[in-house]
């Protein structure tokens, strides 16, 4: 949960007399000041390694067919190859 300025200045004020600067700007330092800084979950990070297992599974596909295809041309150059060396020598 993110806070606003206002919010934790009100907060921050509250636990000043109480815990003294330095343990009230740690303890505010735990909270999120931007939606960016939030703690991650554990919903969110098992949704985030879906999405990239998904993504590498996609391009190991296409990789996988490219190599496939170039491992077939290959193969097909080298039995023409091959059949012409057989017909000149033969």
């Amino acid at each position: 949960m993110t806070l606003d300025a206002r919010t934790r200045s009100s907060i921050y004020e509250k636990l000043r007399p109480l815990l003294g600067d330095d343990d009230a700007n740690a303890l505010m330092s735990e909270f999120p000041t931007t939606d960016t800084d939030r703690p991650v979950t554990e919903q969110t990070l098992r949704a985030e390694l879906a999405e990239l297992r998904a993504e590498l599974r996609a391009e190991m596909h296409d990789l996988g067919r490219t190599i496939v295809m170039w491992n077939t041309g290959s193969v097909l150059a080298g039995m023409g190859l091959a059949a012409t060396i057989a017909r000149l020598l033969g």
